[in-house]
């Protein structure tokens, strides 16, 4: 690539904006010196200068991320760059309080001013008619599923539903996520509430890597030691989105359908009150039955 810098102009420093490849996302604002952009050029793999440690930031110092170089540009005054990358291994970005890093979505305790509704618009369905919004997130778009009495309802059930293509479209028997999302549609329908569609895939490490946890779950590893040798938490899922579609839709109580205890307590952190918890129970098979069995041991689902 011929880059070509003026960093004298921009005293040794010159503003680096980090987009992820095929998407919109910022995942990051950073800056490169003269030595972590030809470094960067070298090797065709991120590097940054931290400020603070006034050095170069090592590719997945901390973070442990690799974000491999698609494309670079710079602004038409040749003092800001564009580096496009895809991310290999762990997603998190360098999120340190004294950090001149940063995810577009990093959830930080308020609401994303960033966040973006669309209409309300009917959806009948084979459960029985329902009103839909969606809600905008960066690159990921989430959805309220609601009953048509939804607002009259000072208590409505609910279900955040984690997103799972490979169980709610295909049918997976690795997981219980479709007969969960089945029965959440059921209930609502049938006594009034809403679904949080939570485009948040495999516990947002995204269907790649989801997938690369299923091939590791081939070879003898459990949900989380597949996660977590990929370079993850065994959880990556963060709620900002789901308390703005909260707020936005005025609940203050809710029937909760769930087995995991981390729901719970988020809405308590949100204010919201929790009625009643209703349990999210499903038919068990030879082939989920050791993941439910990792859930309740190992993450204390309710199970």
């Amino acid at each position: 690539m011929n880059i070509k810098i003026d960093f004298n102009k921009s005293g040794g420093l010159v503003p680096t904006i980090v987009q992820e490849y095929l998407t919109n996302e910022v995942l990051m604002l950073g800056y490169m010196n003269r030595e972590a952009l030809s470094l960067t050029l070298k090797t065709n793999i991120a590097h940054y200068f931290s400020r603070s440690k006034n050095r170069i930031w090592e590719k997945g110092e901390e973070s442990g991320h690799v974000q491999k170089i698609m494309d670079i540009r710079f602004d038409c005054d040749r003092d800001t760059l564009l580096v496009i990358v895809e991310q290999i291994g762990k997603t998190a970005c360098h999120t340190g309080a004294k950090s001149c890093f940063y995810r577009s979505f990093f959830y930080n305790g308020k609401i994303d001013k960033n966040l973006y509704a669309s209409n309300e618009a009917n959806l009948p369905t084979k459960y029985g008619k329902f009103k839909v919004k969606a809600y905008k997130d960066g690159c990921q778009e989430h959805l309220a599923i609601m009953s048509l009495n939804f607002f009259e309802i000072e208590a409505p059930i609910l279900r955040i539903h984690s997103e799972c293509l490979t169980g709610d479209t295909l049918g997976s028997l690795k997981c219980d996520c479709n007969n969960q999302l089945h029965l959440s549609l059921e209930l609502i329908a049938k006594n009034g509430g809403f679904v949080i569609y939570h485009r948040q895939e495999g516990r947002n490490i995204g269907l790649l890597n989801k997938i690369n946890a299923y091939s590791l779950q081939d070879k003898g590893f459990n949900t989380i030691e597949a996660n977590l040798e990929l370079g993850f938490k065994e959880d990556e899922r963060e709620y900002g989105a789901v308390e703005f579609i909260l707020k936005d839709l005025g609940v203050k109580k809710v029937k909760i359908i769930t087995n995991n205890p981390q729901k719970i307590d988020f809405l308590e952190l949100c204010g919201v009150e929790i009625v009643e918890r209703i349990p999210a129970i499903t038919p068990t098979n030879c082939h989920n039955e050791e993941y439910l069995s990792t859930k309740k041991n190992h993450m204390g689902h309710y199970l």
